[in-house]
């Protein structure tokens, strides 16, 4: 009985001692719609720069995050608007997160470079310059989470959406 109470309060002991940047950390990417705070689903969400590949080359090709077919990861929200994914054991100091935002909708280029330990410490909140503009009710991110807020285009700008895209 007390060789097995050794082994617990030993295994305790080793446990409490690793440090948590050992595992992966998850992070969630949320897409929240302003004007009434329902999640945006079936959107894609591109991760870029947390490659563990040893290519230079494309090491610094990821400092500009543009194309889809670039990305590290893809994902597509779920019904909550959420896309998880795990970073890897070592966690790079920065990444980006795209969200791929059908521009007649939603006013958001919603690409952000992310720094990593502000991310897992207290989380992100990524507006657009339109919902920067209008009052927005207060959006307080969990840790390791990242919160698109967005707002859909002005009515005028739909209109004349086809005129704008050239």
């Amino acid at each position: 009985m007390a060789g097995n109470r050794n082994i617990l309060c030993l295994a305790l002991l080793v446990v409490s001692c690793v440090n948590a940047t050992c595992f992966g950390q998850k992070v969630t990417v949320r897409l929240t719609d302003l004007t009434n705070g329902s999640p945006v689903a079936d959107q894609h969400i591109y991760v870029f720069g947390i490659s563990t590949k040893a290519d230079k080359k494309q090491q610094d090709d990821r400092h500009k995050p543009a194309e889809p077919s670039s990305a590290d990861m893809h994902f597509v929200t779920d019904s909550k608007g959420e896309a998880t994914f795990d970073l890897p054991k070592s966690v790079p100091a920065y990444f980006s997160v795209r969200a791929a935002l059908n521009g007649r909708h939603w006013d958001c280029f919603c690409l952000v470079r992310v720094e990593s330990e502000q991310l897992l410490q207290k989380g992100l909140v990524v507006r657009s310059a339109y919902a920067e503009r209008k009052s927005t009710p207060s959006i307080q991110p969990r840790a390791s989470e990242i919160v698109f807020a967005l707002r859909p285009t002005p009515w005028w700008i739909r209109v004349f959406w086809p005129l704008l895209k050239g």
